[in-house]
This record gives C-alpha cells, sequence and structure tokens, in this order.
C-alpha cells in the first residue's frame, strides 16, 4: 500500500466530498468518521446498525464484484457518447503516447521487469507519488482506472487481470481514491486524466456531482488537443442543445409557412447569440483561432501571440451549427423561404433561466458560493464609454447581403411589453454598470453549484444602494461563454466584445467571471493574436479598494449562504456563525427567523427517524392529537365587508354556491349579502347559510404578518390551506423589497413546489363530474370544495381574505398534483393586495 501522507497536508474538504461518503444513507446525518456501518455492497454508509434496519438500501446490489469487463462497458455506453472511429484511432495513439510508453519507460527505469511483470494497484499509486513526470502520471491515470473499477488485485500491463490475492476494499473508498489520482495526473497536465475527472464529477464517483465542473475539466481537455474529448464535452453542455432547439422551430416552419415568408429565430441565450454570427462560423470553418493556453488566466495587457503552427480551437456545438445551417440553406434554396437570427437579452422570455421546469427538490445542504479571481483591470464604464459605445452600435445595421454585419438585439425584459422594441435599453446599462462596479471593488461571488436542480447558478454582488443582490445565471462552464466570446472577437467589432455589452447579460458576463476575474482578461485568452491596445484601448489598472462581502474574503475563498433562499447573508466556510438545524444537522441558518421562516419547505426535506415517519410527510401541519382535537384559535364569525359563500338555500336554490360581501345585520338576524353575480343584487340570508372563508390575519410588532386558518396553523391538512408562498410574499412586502415582480412570485411558487416529495399514486385523484380542476384531492373535504369552486368562479377582485383562501386551497392541493396546479394559484392576484 502507499505510504501515508503527513497529517500536515490539507485533507479534502467536505464541499467535495460524495454526499453518500460523508452522510448516513438512512436519516441523513453527519456520519462520523470513525464510527458507521457500511451497508453489504459497500456503496453506501448507515450511522448505526439499528438505522441501517430502519431505513434498507433499496439499491443494494450485494456484495461488490471483482471482475470488470471492458467489452460489456463499452457495449453500455449511451450511443450519444460512442466517438466515431477516427476520433477512437486517435485517443488509441494519444495512449500509446501519453500512458503506455511512459509507464514502460518508468518501470524498466526502477529496474523491473516489462509486459510480463504483475503490479496491483498499490504498486501503481506509490509510482504516482513519487514524482511529477510522464511515467507518475501515467501511474496515477491507471492507478485511478483500476480503482474505479475495482481491479484491486495483481494485473499486467497487457489487461491480463488475476484478481485472486487483491484487497477488498468498500466501494465508496475504491471511489475516492480514483478521484484522487485522476485529479492528480489531470492537474499534472494528463489530457486523458482530464476526461476521467471530467466524468467523474458527472457521475459523482468519489466527489459531490457538479455537472459545471465536469465540463470544465472536459474543456482543459479540449483545449490539451485531447482526442474525443469534444464529443464528450457536447453531449453535456447547453450550447449544443439551445442551437438544436431550432431545429423544432425549423419543423414547424416547413409545414406552416409560405413562399417568401420570413422567420426569426433565436432567443434569450447564449446558442442564439452564437449563430448571430453565423457568418463569421463559416469563415472560421466552424473551429477558432487557438487560444493562449490550457488554462484559464486573470492577466491583461499581455503581449500579442502570433501562435503559428498551434492546432485551431475546435467549437462547442460547431457539429450542429454547421447541421442547422445546411438545413436552413436548403430551406431557403428550395422552399423559398427566409431565415434570420435574433439575439435577446437574459429575461426576455418566461423562465429563460430554468433550463427544465421539473419538480426536484432542492438539495439539503446550504448553497457555497467561493469568491472569484481578482479583476485585474477596472472597467467601469463613464457616460462618455456610454456614448462611444452607442456609436459604435448604431453602425451595427444588420444586412443580409452584407455578410461582414451582424444583428443587434432588438428586445430585453423591460421592453418587452413595449411598444418600442428597439435601440438601447437604459435599465440594462444600468444593470450593466452595476455589476462591473462590484467585480472592481471584489464585491462578487459566485456559487459552486445549483439550490434547485436545474434552474441556474447564482451569483450575489453589492447593488449602488450598498445592499446585497442575487441573480441567477445559466450553468455554462466557462469554455462555452469562451467559444462564443471568441467568436464575437472574430467579428472584428470592438463594440461586441465591449465590457458593457457583455455585462448586460448575466448567462454571459458571470461564467467569464468566474474563470479570469473580468472581461479584458477572457478577451485577450481566447482572441491573443489581436492586439488589442490597439483595437479597443489599454487596459485600466484596477487600483479600486477591494471590499468584500464579509472580511477576510479573499479570491477563491469559500463562503455558505444562509438556508433560507430569501436571505443573501453568508458567513466563511470554516466559520462557526450559521447554527446547523437541531434535527437533521444538515442545513445551516443566520438565525432563528431564517429558520422559521424556511421551515415549510425544510420539514420536507428534514430527515425524520423512523419513529416520527409519517405517510405523507406534505400533511404534517405540525399540530398535536387527532384532527378532532384541535383546539380553535379563531372564532368563525361574519365580519362585515369580508366575502362568504351562499349554501343550502331551498327556496332559492340558484344563489347556492355564489360569493358575497357580507353587510348589516336585519331585523330578524338576518344577514344581507351583496352577491358579486347579478349585478350586486343583494338579498338576505340567515347566518347558518353562509360558509365563512376561514383565513385570518396575526399582525406581529415588528414583524411581517401572517396568515393562519381558525386552527392557528400554517399548513393544516383539516382545513386543506396552506399559507406558505402566502407569508414569503407578506415577509418581502415588509422588508420593502418588489414582491409583485414576476420573478418574485415564480421565486416563490418554484421554492414551493420543487421541495414537494410525493409518494407513488399520490397525483391519480379523480374528480366528481362539475367540479373544477383546483379541487384535485378534496374528495374527504366536501366544504372546502364547495368554497373554493365558489371562489373560482369569481373573476372580479374579492377582498384579501378571500383571495389568499383560494390561493391557499389550491397551494395544498398542489401537494397532490403538483405540476397540475402549479399554474393556477394566482399569486399576483394576492401580491398586488399586499
Amino acid at each position: 500500500m502507499p505510504p501515508r501522507r503527513s497529517n500536515k497536508k490539507k485533507k479534502v474538504k467536505s464541499r467535495d466530498r460524495n454526499i453518500k461518503a460523508t452522510c448516513c444513507q438512512g436519516c441523513s446525518k453527519q456520519l462520523d468518521k470513525d464510527n458507521f456501518v457500511y451497508c453489504v455492497c459497500t456503496q453506501v454508509r448507515f450511522c448505526s446498525s439499528s438505522c441501517q434496519d430502519d431505513h434498507p438500501h433499496n439499491g443494494c446490489t450485494g456484495p461488490p464484484e471483482t471482475e470488470f469487463s471492458v467489452t460489456s462497458m463499452l457495449q453500455n455506453l449511451p450511443e450519444e457518447e460512442r466517438v466515431s472511429r477516427e476520433a477512437r484511432n486517435d485517443r488509441d495513439a494519444e495512449n500509446r503516447e501519453t500512458v503506455q510508453k511512459p509507464l514502460m519507460a518508468y518501470i524498466l527505469s526502477k529496474g523491473l521487469q516489462g509486459i510480463n511483470s504483475r503490479f496491483s494497484v498499490w504498486d501503481l499509486a506509490k509510482w504516482a507519488d513519487e514524482g511529477d513526470g510522464p511515467g507518475n502520471q501515467a501511474c496515477a491515470f491507471i492507478a485511478g482506472s483500476r480503482f474505479r473499477h475495482r481491479l484491486l488485485g495483481a494485473t499486467r500491463l497487457d489487461g491480463a487481470v488475476s484478481n485472486t490475492g487483491g484487497d477488498d476494499i468498500p466501494v465508496l473508498e475504491s471511489q475516492e481514491l480514483a478521484f484522487k489520482y485522476f485529479e492528480r495526473a489531470a492537474k499534472l497536465g494528463h489530457g486523458i486524466a482530464m476526461q476521467s475527472l471530467g466524468t467523474c464529477f458527472d457521475d459523482g464517483v468519489g466527489v459531490k456531482s457538479n455537472r459545471r465542473r465536469c465540463n470544465q475539466w472536459l474543456w482543459k481537455s479540449v483545449l490539451h488537443g485531447s482526442a474525443g474529448a469534444i464529443e464528450l464535452l457536447d453531449c453535456r453542455a447547453l450550447l449544443p442543445l439551445e442551437i438544436r432547439a431550432n431545429e423544432q422551430t425549423l419543423q414547424q416552419a416547413m409545414q406552416m409557412m409560405q413562399p417568401g415568408q420570413t422567420m426569426q429565430l433565436g432567443g434569450p441565450n447564449l446558442g442564439a447569440l452564437l449563430l448571430v454570427f453565423h457568418d463569421v462560423l463559416r469563415r472560421e470553418n466552424f473551429s477558432l483561432p487557438p487560444f493562449a493556453g490550457n488554462w484559464a488566466t486573470g492577466t491583461v495587457n499581455n503581449p500579442v501571440q502570433r501562435m503559428r503552427g498551434h492546432p485551431r480551437t475546435p467549437l462547442i456545438g460547431g457539429k450542429d451549427a454547421k447541421e442547422l445551417l445546411l438545413k436552413i440553406q436548403y430551406l431557403e434554396m428550395q422552399l423559398g423561404l427566409n431565415f434570420t437570427f435574433g439575439y435577446l437579452r437574459r429575461g426576455a422570455a418566461k423562465q429563460a433561466t430554468a433550463q427544465t421546469r421539473g419538480a426536484d427538490p432542492r438539495a439539503k445542504d446550504n448553497q457555497i458560493f467561493f469568491a472569484p479571481p481578482f479583476a485585474s483591470c477596472d472597467e467601469r464604464v463613464t457616460d462618455d464609454m456610454i456614448n462611444k459605445w452607442h456609436d459604435q452600435s448604431m453602425r451595427l445595421a444588420y444586412s443580409q447581403s452584407d455578410s461582414s454585419r451582424c444583428a443587434y438585439f432588438t428586445i430585453c425584459v423591460h421592453n418587452e411589453g413595449s411598444q418600442d422594441k428597439g435601440g438601447f435599453c437604459k435599465a440594462c446599462e444600468a444593470d450593466a454598470m452595476e455589476r462591473l462596479d462590484a467585480i472592481a471593488r471584489g464585491q462578487v461571488v459566485l456559487s459552486l453549484d445549483e439550490d434547485l436542480p436545474h434552474r441556474g447558478q447564482a451569483a450575489i454582488f453589492r447593488d449602488k444602494n450598498g445592499d446585497l443582490k442575487i441573480e441567477t445565471w445559466k450553468t455554462y462552464a466557462g469554455g462555452e461563454a469562451e467559444c462564443v466570446l471568441a467568436a464575437l472577437a472574430a467579428s472584428g467589432m470592438p463594440s461586441y466584445v465591449s465590457p458593457l455589452f457583455i455585462a448586460q447579460d448575466p448567462n454571459f458576463l458571470w461564467p467569464l467571471i468566474a474563470d479570469h476575474g473580468s472581461i479584458r482578461a477572457a478577451v485577450e485568452f481566447v482572441a491573443p493574436h489581436v492586439d488589442w491596445n490597439d483595437k479597443i484601448g489599454a487596459a485600466k489598472e484596477n487600483e479600486q479598494v477591494q471590499d468584500p462581502l464579509i472580511p477576510g474574503c479573499r479570491p477563491g475563498k469559500h463562503l455558505r449562504k444562509c438556508g433560507n433562499g430569501f436571505c443573501n447573508n453568508l458567513e466563511h466556510y470554516r466559520s462557526e456563525t450559521f447554527q446547523y438545524c437541531s434535527r437533521c444537522n444538515r442545513r445551516k441558518y443566520c438565525s432563528t427567523e431564517c429558520q422559521r421562516d424556511d421551515w415549510p419547505i425544510h420539514k420536507l426535506e428534514c430527515s425524520i427517524t423512523s419513529s416520527e415517519t409519517v405517510a405523507n410527510p406534505r400533511l404534517d401541519d405540525a399540530g398535536e392529537g387527532n384532527a378532532e382535537d384541535k383546539p380553535l384559535k379563531y372564532e368563525l364569525k361574519l365580519e362585515q365587508g369580508e366575502d362568504c359563500v351562499v349554501h343550502g338555500l331551498k327556496g332559492k336554490p340558484q344563489y347556492n354556491g355564489k360569493v358575497g360581501v357580507i353587510g348589516e345585520s336585519t331585523e330578524g338576524g338576518r344577514v344581507a349579502v351583496t352577491l358579486r353575480y347579478d349585478e350586486g343584487n343583494v338579498i338576505s340570508i340567515k347566518p347558518d347559510n353562509l360558509y365563512c372563508i376561514g383565513v385570518f390575519c396575526r399582525k406581529r410588532k415588528k414583524k411581517s404578518r401572517v396568515f393562519e386558518c381558525k386552527h392557528g396553523l400554517v399548513c393544516c391538512a383539516d382545513c386543506y390551506l396552506d399559507f406558505t408562498t402566502i407569508n414569503r410574499l407578506a415577509k418581502l412586502k415588509y422588508d420593502g423589497q418588489n414582491m409583485t415582480s414576476a420573478a418574485a412570485i415564480e421565486q416563490c411558487e418554484e421554492i414551493y413546489f420543487s421541495s414537494l416529495s410525493l409518494e407513488p399514486g399520490e397525483s391519480s385523484f379523480s374528480l366528481d363530474e362539475g367540479w373544477p380542476m383546483e379541487c384535485v384531492g378534496m374528495k374527504e373535504h366536501p366544504e372546502q370544495r364547495f368554497v373554493l369552486r365558489a371562489l373560482v368562479k369569481v373573476e372580479s377582485p374579492m377582498s384579501l381574505h378571500a383571495t389568499v383562501a383560494r390561493t391557499a386551497f389550491i397551494t395544498y392541493g398542489g401537494a397532490f398534483t403538483d405540476l397540475v396546479l402549479r399554474g393556477c394559484t394566482k399569486l399576483g392576484d394576492v401580491a398586488q393586495m399586499l
């Protein structure tokens, strides 16, 4: 076995460790490093034997296999990951030059026999730790491969395997060792090891799964010139997906368009921006000039490099872009159709940042952020720079006959609904200036991964008012943004590489800042052959006083965000300022108030022991005792000016199920009710024939108000009400935020529905004929269903409590059919009335 490392060496940080290796499979609590129990498959760990008995491993595959077949593995690869024969031949040649020959030379240099000798994986691991030469890199790569596939016994270099006498270590440990030696070889510059390390990040082998870091290592392998890397990256990157999405539009065009008509293709993403420069892509033969190196740099004012003799850089999504443009050319020539390309800023379409609209739960652990590299130049924008950029951009009018010109975007989130959709947007320019100012002062941190799967990563920075601001950006790897930036640089138009242009789109800006620290450093990296000092002027040295978001935060440092999704407070990763949830010891909060506000979401993901397990976690309303024994906190009485629902009338049954406003009491104990139908018809009804809405508002001193049911609960199974999202909006209102914006409303809704955990069969509910879709799941609640049906029919504005009740009913029903009812909550109506 390889010798133990000194204790002085920095240990692997838990933020990079696989969740399965650090947390109990049963209760999800943090494991004691010296006290845990393996499952028989050795792929998961438990905190104790009793926890393993209470929570059996459903995916257990039995004892791990000790034999491995390369042929069967290759046959089981997905179709999109099988590289072409030419790429396979290139990879075989690279394997001979970077693995087999260096390994053989290193073994012979140690006085050992060659191919007939048998070496265990521990021998290879020991040799990998002895130096940094090509032979050590080859040993590290082979050791990582054998650890991953559990070839732990003596193995010949020609591939003959003998598993007798091998060490039977757990699967988790072998995965961690595989990641360790893949990472060692990759950081030393081994191209194939970079690909293997990327797949480890993608599959979660020995490390927490992270698609962006996977794509980063695959891109480094591409820049290194490793064969087959670009094919693997195209299978995982977003640019090819966004380019291929236009093919569906082409299919519709063939069926609906007439000869001579024109259709514009594009969208609020980098794939659309890349297609805008289709003439540049054709001119460059769908590849890019050589970059400045294999590793991203943050330096500026570098000397011009002619890069003669260097291979060209492959374009991510270049194959898909070429096929799309060929199809468009065919349609234009054969059918007489016309196509143009347009680029929209981020946010010009609803859900522009989200990649999908699934209902995946958020991560149990807090979101981790890191400080990007230091901005080596000051790119803050002045009024003179804005005027100059306007003058340059106004001359870039798109013309199909002039291939040297490209389309300029016309729509953004601020003018989407207005009549004037051309020219420039001052609001987007102001946002860009705010971002560039925060970058220059070091007041930016970026997330390592996504909090909600497929919802994009986050950036937190300080705005011009000194407040912390958070915004999302698509999970583009650095290589995707660099490819688009290289295409803009190849167009020869200075206005398209201006910081003011790039900073207006968060999806474009933040991936570049994450790797380079500044836009100018990224431009000089992707186009080192251009004299940028002569083209756009010399970079201004950054002399701004660095004022990080929290004291002591330097580039590369990691921070932890508060567990409350609406709180942007941060702490150092190793700090103990935040407090853990006492139940699961996984999620941390900056204050008791944040933990209380996040509890309606966290209780669905917080681990529970076997004795606390309930049939449906969504129905846990934190109540005590049976439903019949729950005490009432509020008295159900008819308040003047509030809405109610009429029921049980025999003489005038046409009024049953209608909503009315309660008026003054009349003689005989009757109540005057003004119906919201029949042009405000007023009728006199007995109180027994009126259903009270049952929503109550509790005001708190120096805190936001809280909506509750008659039992005093925010989420109640008896009342079929859930005020979680409504109370979040009320807190935003109290904090002075713009809770009426579409982004705030949608974030409240997304966080709620994305956190639901449904049991099999919970979404299969049948409706009685005549009841609206919103009443799904209310079969056992006839009174609430009757009230909801009446509220749904009202189109005119109702009172606040009635509007809140309608949303709370539907929100609770989302526990059963969240994807169906998600668009029925009408949170916007509540936000306007709060």
